[in-house]
């Protein structure tokens, strides 16, 4: 069915574009007001049959823009989809929630932004769902903290598409002196993850199958269970704000930046609960059994950052820096559930676990003991990159060095992307235009010094007329690892086709 769904799309981005069907504009004395959208297509063709099943998907996007004065405007952008990568939904609500991390729907409404500009000179205000843009590097920017991700894809999309609109009022004021952009977030919207069988959820939030404990009690069967996030009230103590000052300095546009909120990226708690059975009361023999259950944790933190860009002959340099104060990081689960059934604590599980079998008369022969692991590591850390950037003529190349550090880093305590307290990325991008540009050749890498992963992402973009658009690549993904950032998707390689007609 949705492969007949996205031929069905498919065929009507033929017939639309054939009909040359354009946008709705109306323009009065004072007002304009404008009706553009996009009817999309795609599917993908995955290496690795093992993997979970990813259907073909389709998408309409709408965007109205209005304007009924100088000084006042709006925008709604809003995506229904089909979404062939949720494979057996739960939730039967029709829009995006957004209290909720693991969405389980299709098809469903996304407001991608909705919002009304007001304009009064030296103040501009935003009010409404919108997305912010900080700092200067691409697709990886450790300033702009402000809207959280999507990440059903892995994170293998673009930064524009992952970026989820927050309800949050912004307002940027202008002068001789310097441009200051200030946002405000009342209440925290979380991060989207796919389902834990779905083919894009991360691997190094599932933990091991079994405990390997090295003791006479054997490997422990590990049953895991995924809870949704519990979000803080909304109040102004729970909201989030970030102030940015912009200034053109003899050729160097620079600008500071504060932010105060939740961390924008997943983090889980993984509280045990270790069931303990008698077999044999003679031989005290015993089976154990694990169930975890990865509870996802919002901390707040505070980020203070810089970034700059400036032209070098025919090169664009661009810079950025943030210091994390008080970020959290995932510590490695099997590492952690190693510490639940070491043989300390399984002496002490077995001495509370006889009291009270021997008190009730071995009626307590079934017991269950919660642990909490505390995965969550608080560590100040910082995240600091450089890009080069040169055009000529139809071509494009862009490099970028992105490192984090973190000085305290405790080798016992290993967290997840990062090595001893150093993670390395090095991007390239390059892109060509043919035909009067109506054919890209776009290919994009990254690779990992720390952890020897890297991903390869060519395609080849073409316009067969002005409304129609086809695309089709390859996604090439390859690590030493399998808990590294690119390794947890080792076996997602694929191949992408998409077809979009616009109007």
């Amino acid at each position: 069915m949705r492969f007949f769904r996205a031929t069905l799309i498919s065929l009507l981005c033929i017939v639309l574009t054939s009909l040359n069907a354009g946008a709705f504009q109306y323009e009065g004395d004072n007002s304009k007001v404008s009706l553009t959208g996009y009817l999309e297509g795609r599917a993908i063709y995955a290496f690795d049959r093992d993997t979970p099943e990813e259907n073909p998907s389709s998408e309409l996007g709408l965007e109205l823009k209005s304007s009924v004065s100088s000084w006042l405007s709006s925008k709604v952008y809003l995506q229904a989809v089909d979404d062939g990568k949720v494979i057996e939904p739960g939730n039967n609500r029709l829009f995006n929630q957004n209290d909720r991390i693991y969405q389980d729907k299709n098809p469903y409404v996304n407001i991608n932004e909705a919002f009304i500009d007001i304009y009064t000179g030296k103040v501009d205000f935003r009010v409404g769902v919108q997305k912010f843009s900080w700092g200067r590097l691409d697709e990886m920017n450790p300033t702009d903290n402000l809207n959280t991700e999507d990440l059903t894809e892995g994170g293998t999309n673009d930064e524009v598409e992952r970026k989820i609109g927050v309800p949050s009022i912004k307002m940027n004021a202008y002068s001789d002196l310097a441009n200051v952009e200030l946002g405000w977030v009342p209440a925290y919207v979380p991060y989207r993850l796919p389902q834990p069988d779905e083919r894009w959820f991360p691997t190094v939030l599932k933990p091991p199958a079994v405990i390997k404990t090295g003791t006479s009690v054997g490997d422990v069967p590990v049953n895991t269970i995924y809870q949704d996030i519990d979000l803080p009230p909304v109040t102004m103590s729970t909201s989030e704000v970030g102030v940015r000052i912009s200034k053109y300095i003899e050729g160097w546009d620079v600008s500071c930046s504060y932010f105060s909120g939740y961390d924008m990226m997943p983090l889980m708690d993984a509280p045990v609960d270790l069931t303990v059975e008698m077999i044999n009361p003679l031989a005290l023999d015993y089976s154990i059994s694990a169930e975890a259950t990865m509870v996802p944790q919002i901390n707040r933190m505070s980020v203070y950052g810089f970034d700059f860009t400036t032209t070098v002959s025919s090169f664009t340099l661009r810079g950025e820096y943030a210091y994390f104060k008080g970020k959290y990081y995932n510590q490695k689960l099997d590492s952690v559930l190693k510490e639940v059934v070491t043989k300390e604590k399984q002496d002490e599980i077995y001495k509370e676990f006889n009291e009270k079998y021997f008190a009730s008369g071995g009626k307590e022969n079934i017991q269950v003991f919660h642990i909490d692991t505390g995965i969550p590591l608080q560590e100040d850390s910082m995240k600091y990159g450089l890009g080069l950037d040169y055009i000529y003529g139809d071509t494009s190349v862009s490099a970028q060095f992105i490192q984090e550090f973190i000085p305290n880093y405790d080798e016992d305590k290993p967290v997840y992307f990062n090595k001893n307290g150093i993670d390395t990325l090095l991007t390239f991008v390059f892109k060509q235009f043919f035909l009067q540009n109506t054919m890209e050749l776009n290919i994009r890498t990254a690779y990992n010094i720390e952890f020897r992963d890297y991903i390869i992402k060519p395609s080849l973009k073409y316009n067969f007329t002005d409304n129609l658009q086809g695309t089709i690549g390859v996604l090439v993904i390859n690590s030493t690892y399998d808990d590294s950032l690119f390794g947890q998707f080792r076996d997602n390689d694929e191949i992408f086709a998409r077809l979009r007609c616009t109007f």
